[in-house]
């Protein structure tokens, strides 16, 4: 079994670039704090329906707030055929230390 991430990736001392790296179309890499979700979290779908209620709430478009909340029934779906992940779980794959070091310019969690 995995072992527990106890926390945020970043806050651990040995993973303080976070878990994940997000490059924006350009290829710059994002210097604000940032969280990914993915369709195999058992969590991501109540927070992808919170944040499109947010974004009705907000007034921003309707539509943008729509495709959020259709986004959350496809990970319920891709969850459903490909089974659930372990996101409070730390690592277990070997670092690509190219990717670390670019993780390393933003500030992932």
């Amino acid at each position: 079994m995995k072992p527990l991430a106890n926390g945020l990736w970043r806050d651990n001392p040995d993973t303080p670039e976070g878990k994940y790296l997000v490059k924006r179309r350009d290829g710059t890499v994002p210097d604000w704090p940032h969280f990914t979700l993915g369709a195999k979290d058992p969590c991501a779908p109540a927070a992808l329906r919170a944040y499109a209620e947010e974004a009705k709430r907000l007034r921003l478009d309707l539509n943008y707030a729509l495709a959020v909340e259709k986004l959350a029934v496809e990970f319920e779906q891709y969850r459903y055929n490909h089974g659930s992940g372990d996101p409070d779980r730390g690592r277990h794959r070997e670092d690509d230390p190219a990717t670390v070091a670019e993780m390393k310019l933003g500030k992932s969690v």
